[in-house]
């Protein structure tokens, strides 16, 4: 073989490298390294404190016309990957971001009056920075109900080396990067203390892609399955090259409070 036609091979080779990357395939190998460890409050699992659930089995419950309560107090299910995480990533410039979301079948009142519904979604989403040249995790967005605030590498904790954690609100399920809170509804207070037991889900042993033909339900419009919410395929934040760092007050209140707590402010994420 000539020197020539040996360069012609590796430029060949290089050039369906780079038409190639960027295919689900290694959306799925990025999502599965960089996927979140969750941790749960202790007391998760008891009188009616809920597990991430199967959204395609409430999907179908619901449109069976079954209006029942459906929580996942089987701490089982998520330590043993039976519960799915669903995500979805797309290229933002010369980063890649992968979102990942949990479905809850119900929500508890967090204090005496407040809080409880049906059905429910939350995200984390991490910026995979230069994904073809240098990948490296590095922003994490964590979500919470109504708000959302953004952390840098070094300031949340890692599993393993890749996998953010996120601490569980025991209520309302949102996502934080420690634990703590205080048992009421104030935005950032959320009870999360996983102690013992330590109840925790590792999501990568799940993950099932947000995509049209997936699952019925994924690009099904009908808001009245999932309690007046749009799945998150149809959401405006499906759009994860226009996300921004944070919301609500810089300084922290009882209302929505995630800027107090980002790390880029509310800079596009």
């Amino acid at each position: 073989m000539t020197r020539h036609h040996t360069m012609k091979v590796v430029l060949i080779a290089l050039l369906v490298s780079a038409l190639t990357f960027g295919t689900c395939q290694d959306f799925e190998a990025f999502a599965r390294i960089h996927a979140p460890y969750l941790r749960f409050h202790h007391t998760q699992g008891q009188d009616g404190y809920c597990f991430p659930h199967n959204a395609s089995d409430y999907y179908d419950v619901r449109k069976s016309g079954d209006p029942s309560r459906q929580c996942n107090l089987d701490y089982q299910s998520v330590k043993d990957g039976l519960i799915p995480t669903y995500w979805h990533a797309q290229i933002c410039g010369y980063h890649m971001h992968i979102a990942y979301w949990s479905f809850y079948g119900y929500n508890h009142k967090c204090d005496l009056a407040s809080g409880e519904r049906d059905a429910f979604w939350e995200s984390i989403v991490v910026k995979i920075r230069d994904y073809d040249l240098d990948p490296r995790l590095h922003e994490v967005r964590f979500s919470q109900k109504n708000g959302w605030y953004t952390r840098i590498p070094g300031h949340y904790e890692l599993r393993d080396g890749t996998h953010p954690v996120a601490y569980v609100g025991k209520a309302s399920h949102g996502f934080y990067h420690d634990d703590g809170g205080t048992n009421t509804c104030c935005y950032y207070e959320d009870t999360r203390n996983p102690g013992d037991p330590n109840q925790y889900m590792e999501t990568w042993l799940n993950l099932v892609e947000l995509q049209n033909g997936t699952e019925d339900w994924m690009m099904d419009p009908d808001t009245s399955v999932w309690g007046g919410l749009q799945v998150p395929t149809l959401r405006s934040d499906f759009d994860l090259c226009h996300l921004n760092g944070c919301t609500g007050s810089h300084t922290q209140i009882c209302g929505t409070c995630g800027c107090s707590k980002s790390d880029i402010g509310d800079e596009p994420f």
